[in-house]
């Protein structure tokens, strides 16, 4: 049986029968690749047991951490990253969009130059802002910008902001997904498998220590 997807000339074939998976030979592949993983990343394993000392999970940010260890950068330019091993790798994420136009890409280095040279920090209003916040706003066409520390902050004041508008208190949250570390946008990030429920009305799980408010998971 075939079904058409997204495209009529794009087909996915559903096999009218299939043979389940084998949970040990899963398990052998799996131990294969993590230990190629380790093969390579011997100095990323010292980098974050150094780095535990000083910070929790070794990581400046907890969606860093994965097991056994991440891989630590040390320089980028342009597509690529190096890591303290020397390997070469390209840059799938891009600073999740902030780095698009490229790691120490020339035209960014030189108006950040620029830019020190008028000061470092303000904590006051300054027509750098607004000059930043006009740009924004002309190129996405949006009315005002209000910006942010981090993905977590500008998520924080979403839901927020949703919650002042609507005056409802109530959050749809997609399982399975990270949207920052905002205690209502915790729920299900990351939750067990024996504690999810039904595929169909699955069950919020909240992280350890987190106020959620009202959180729906879909």
């Amino acid at each position: 049986m075939k079904t058409t997807a997204n495209h009529p000339q794009t087909f996915r074939s559903v096999p009218a029968t299939s043979t389940p998976v084998s949970k040990t030979r899963v398990a052998a592949l799996l131990d294969q690749e993590w230990a190629r993983f380790k093969e390579g990343t011997g100095k990323s394993e010292i980098e974050n047991t150094l780095a535990r000392e000083t910070m929790p999970m070794g990581v400046p940010s907890s969606f860093q951490h994965w097991d056994p260890y991440p891989i630590a950068i040390a320089s980028a330019q342009g597509a690529y990253m190096t890591d303290v091993d020397g390997r070469k790798l390209l840059d799938m994420s891009m600073g999740f969009g902030a780095m698009f136009a490229g790691h120490l890409n020339p035209a960014v280095v030189e108006e950040i130059k620029n830019s020190l040279s008028e000061g470092m920090l303000f904590v006051t209003p300054s027509p750098i802002s607004r000059d930043a916040a006009e740009r924004i706003c002309k190129r996405f066409a949006i009315d005002q910008v209000r910006f942010a520390n981090s993905g977590t902050e500008a998520t924080m004041y979403a839901v927020r902001l949703a919650r002042s508008f609507s005056g409802k208190s109530g959050v749809v949250k997609l399982e399975g997904g990270y949207h920052g570390s905002f205690d209502p946008l915790m729920v299900s990030c990351k939750p067990s498998l024996s504690e999810v429920g039904d595929a169909d009305n699955p069950t919020p799980v909240p992280n350890v220590g987190t106020v959620t408010g009202d959180v729906y998971v879909v």
